[in-house]
């Protein structure tokens, strides 16, 4: 009986083994389908960047809501420091190659109008011919909207990649390793984060124009 009992205990410790080897498993692949390379990232950061500048100037280009007006020039105060962080973090990159040394940095304080493509506040001069930012066609959407929806589909559109980029950004700081990148990602989360929280906090009471 005794030996019965020992072998049962042997088997339950075998088992409970065996689960937590399982579990172990699990969350390495968990990690490894979550995984964001580094190329993912920063290809998000920099569509981020030239998303957020476009969809400023086509605010305050299309819209007469002043919350939406207001909003848009908070992003335009913000995005020669937004940007100038972004360039550190590119040429930290290239340093480590994960970024070719080809690529064009982002413009800073360009505020010529959005171009259509590539969409980005970037000029065309500086702009990476071989990047084609991500977001590209949410930003057609907006230059498409008509006066009377802008507002609304500023909201839902802006909604959309802001949420899209948080889930990147966070998904690319759970993996264990560190450097610039990560801390690059870290510390802009909870920037991203307030852009969406003011963004669907927006008031769009304010009546549209109808066009003819």
């Amino acid at each position: 009986m005794r030996h019965l009992k020992f072998a049962a205990g042997i088997l339950g410790i075998a088992g409970l083994a065996l689960r937590l080897a399982e579990d172990v498993r699990l969350h390495r692949l968990r990690k490894r389908l979550a995984r964001v390379s580094d190329e993912t990232f920063l290809k998000t950061a920099r569509s981020l960047n030239a998303f957020e500048s476009s969809l400023a100037r086509l605010a305050l280009e299309k819209s007469a809501n002043e919350d939406v007006r207001a909003f848009a020039d908070h992003i335009l105060e913000k995005e020669g420091d937004v940007t100038g962080d972004l360039i550190e973090i590119m040429d930290m990159a290239r340093e480590n190659d994960v970024l070719s040394s080809q690529s064009a940095r982002p413009g800073v304080g360009d505020r010529s109008p959005p171009s259509r493509s590539p969409s980005s506040g970037v000029s065309e001069k500086k702009q990476d011919e071989s990047f084609k930012p991500i977001y590209h066609g949410w930003v057609d959407d907006l230059q498409n909207a008509k006066a009377a929806g802008f507002d609304q589909t500023f909201v839902d559109v802006g909604q959309t990649v802001y949420q899209g980029a948080v889930s990147v950004f966070e998904a690319y700081v759970r993996d264990d390793a560190t450097g610039p990148l990560k801390d690059y990602a870290a510390r802009n989360i909870p920037r991203l984060q307030a852009r969406l929280s003011q963004l669907q906090g927006l008031d769009l009471s304010v009546l549209q124009p109808v066009e003819a």
